[in-house]
């Protein structure tokens, strides 16, 4: 599957290819043609587990605190950015085209 950008403006074309079915391409791979951005439109919103929360409330020591937290933070606690932007502008003639109402969750240990 390939992904092409086409500038109505000046007729500037390029296209994201894969190397293969179901493949991954990067946003650099059309940066001969088009700046690719991303802009975050919301806060990133983290979530612990109250189990977690609970057992670091209970450690007495900065020890216990860190040992419950390097063995059971990827597995209590993820965090959530809502809708960001991606947008394509044309390095010959300045236009731009941005696709929004994106929702990304990056999930640890989920």
């Amino acid at each position: 599957m390939d992904v092409q950008i086409m500038c109505k403006e000046c007729g500037t074309t390029d296209k994201f290819q894969s190397p293969g079915e179901n493949g991954e391409v990067g946003i650099h791979s059309i940066s001969q043609s088009f700046q690719v951005g991303v802009s975050w439109k919301s806060q990133v919103i983290e979530h612990i587990q109250d189990e977690l929360v609970n057992k670091l409330g209970k450690a007495t020591t900065a020890k216990e605190r860190k040992d419950i937290l390097e063995e059971e933070l990827a597995a209590n606690a993820y965090s959530e950015t809502i809708d960001f932007e991606l947008s394509f502008t044309c390095k010959g003639c300045g236009n731009r085209i941005t696709l929004n109402d994106f929702q990304l969750i990056d999930l640890l240990g989920f």
